[in-house]
């Protein structure tokens, strides 16, 4: 990975370990999980990473996830886009 785009993927993965406990949450992680999908883009490698994270944006928009299990969801698409970085 380019030094540019793991420095940006790393805020985001830090973001998705460490949510922050607000109630606008489900505004704000989308935006977060898409530009992680735009980044990881480039390359092949991310490709299960990124099928998740298209899912996971999915759910956040049709509203599926619940409120109780959202930072438990954020976390885990975090630790995706750890392993994948840790590569």
């Amino acid at each position: 990975m380019r030094n540019e785009d793991l420095k940006k993927i790393s805020e985001i993965k830090q973001y998705l370990l460490n949510p922050p406990a607000t109630f606008r949450l489900y505004n704000y992680a989308p935006d977060y999980l898409r530009n992680a999908i735009t980044i990881l883009n480039n390359y092949p490698a991310a490709k299960d990473v990124i099928d998740y994270l298209q899912n996971l944006a999915e759910q956040f928009d049709a509203k599926i996830i619940h409120q109780s299990d959202l930072i438990k969801t954020l976390k885990d698409a975090g630790t995706k886009i750890s392993n994948l970085t840790n590569r």
